[in-house]
């Protein structure tokens, strides 16, 4: 009888324990997120600088990338990264075809009329040449591009097309965004598909021209996304809930400095430890980025760029979108912090 009560109360005492190890490994396990250092990332390096991932009780370390494809995609698939935010490229459309059940998971840069922040830049002497004139002169011009099969291309042929183009009329040149700017002065570019800040920089520096947005000829083309691994979707979920109220709250206070112009002078120094723009100049002309502060993707710019990617022969098929989205943590996130007071 002695024997049984001692087993009993032994047995107690290793339930407790196994408990306990595994709370405490759920409360320091550490975020993995991959982001590039570029203005649409905020929502992730407000949340960090505010405390708002603090405040969830969650830690979270940020890896920075100089280019959010291929390198990213790989690190979701096989979990080394929780936390994903970039472009929405053919290869991770290849990725989610081929069984990896990444998840796109809220919005991280889109383009709507008053945030308009990716444009055509045209070099500023072939315009003062009346060389370039109107999107028809693109013609044998070299452009820049990150990569084949990312939505940057997508937004240039739009431009080809409303000029009577396509793809086959100009050459790519392929290099990061920050090179770009560069290459447009030394005369080794022509045009370029370009981002803020450097849609900003460069017309400052007096090198090119912001002829049109992108918004001009493709509304509402949502051009990156935060994404989750299978693995911490899967086996954090609570985490997973936590991160997006951290992080939409983080999108909240970039909406209420750029757009709004609340604290917008703090903001840009929190910003600034991350995003390396020293000139207050840049900062105070950037067009601000279009984030959602309900955090929704648009959908249907999503299908329309799977299927541009399969017209093009970057993907293999069609995938489900609908199924590649998951919006129940935006949707868990806004029941905690409400929606957004426009």
């Amino acid at each position: 009888m002695k024997r049984n009560i001692y087993l009993f109360f032994i047995g107690i005492f290793l339930v407790a324990c196994v408990n306990g190890f595994t709370d405490t490994n759920k409360q320091h396990y550490t975020i993995k997120v991959g982001v590039s250092p570029v203005v649409s990332s905020a929502g992730v390096f407000l949340a960090k600088e505010k405390g708002y991932f603090d405040e969830q009780g969650i830690d979270v370390d940020i890896i920075y990338f100089k280019k959010s494809g291929a390198p990213m995609t790989i690190l979701l698939t096989n979990g080394s990264l929780d936390v994903g935010g970039g472009n929405i490229s053919a290869g991770l459309w290849n990725a989610i075809i081929s069984g990896m059940n990444i998840k796109l998971v809220a919005d991280k840069g889109h383009i709507e009329k008053a945030t308009d922040y990716i444009g055509l830049l045209v070099r500023k002497d072939l315009i003062e040449s009346g060389q370039y004139k109107n999107f028809g002169d693109l013609k044998n011009m070299r452009m820049g591009l990150t990569a084949f099969g990312v939505s940057q291309q997508i937004a240039s042929d739009n431009f080809l097309i409303a000029g009577g183009l396509g793809l086959d009329d100009v050459t790519f040149e392929i290099m990061a965004y920050s090179q770009m700017n560069v290459a447009l002065e030394h005369k080794l570019l022509d045009a370029t598909v370009q981002l803020e800040p450097y849609l900003t920089k460069a017309q400052m520096d007096g090198i090119a021209v912001k002829v049109a947005g992108v918004n001009t000829v493709y509304p509402d083309q949502q051009s990156a996304a935060i994404f989750y691994s299978p693995q911490f979707a899967g086996q954090h979920p609570d985490l997973a809930e936590k991160f997006m109220i951290a992080y939409l709250k983080g999108v909240r206070a970039y909406i209420h400095a750029f757009v709004k112009g609340v604290e917008k002078d703090e903001t840009i120094a929190l910003l600034q430890k991350h995003i390396k723009i020293e000139s207050p100049d840049i900062w105070n002309n950037m067009i601000p980025i279009g984030l959602n502060p309900d955090g929704f993707l648009i959908k249907k710019s999503l299908k329309n760029d799977a299927a541009w990617y399969y017209k093009y022969g970057y993907i293999e098929r069609i995938p489900d979108v609908e199924k590649a989205i998951d919006h129940h943590y935006v949707k868990k996130a806004l029941l905690s912090i409400g929606k957004y007071d426009r």
